[in-house]
């Protein structure tokens, strides 16, 4: 039941992402676009809560809209639920930001073996 719901707020962030880039540039797309980037945070703190019961596991990786280039993406690797590293380039797309993160979240996860 709970997954359901998580994954309805996923689609409808997915929605409102495809919506704030049809936005024409400037102030309001960039505004809309940060909030879109703290909702999906907090479907991402959702997750991890209700992950929590299952398997604890250390590491999440999220991808999130650039603040500062519009359209673009960045990633976070969180620890424990703390910000541990940030990409530091904006992606063109939210998939090659994941790629990117997961081989940084892989290279992480080796060392702390």
């Amino acid at each position: 039941m709970r997954a359901a719901r998580l994954k309805e707020l996923e689609e409808m962030a997915a929605k409102l992402l495809e919506t704030a880039r049809k936005l024409p540039p400037g102030q309001d797309r960039h505004n809309a676009l940060q909030e879109i980037g703290r909702f999906r945070a907090r479907i991402t703190t959702l997750h991890r809560l209700s992950d929590m019961t299952q398997s604890p596991q250390p590491y999440d990786l999220v991808t999130r809209p650039c603040t500062i280039h519009a359209g673009c993406f960045r990633w976070d690797i969180r620890k424990n639920g703390r910000p541990i590293q940030s990409s530091m380039e904006s992606f063109a797309t939210e998939k090659e930001a994941h790629a990117d993160g997961r081989h940084e979240l892989e290279k992480l996860m080796k060392l702390d073996r």
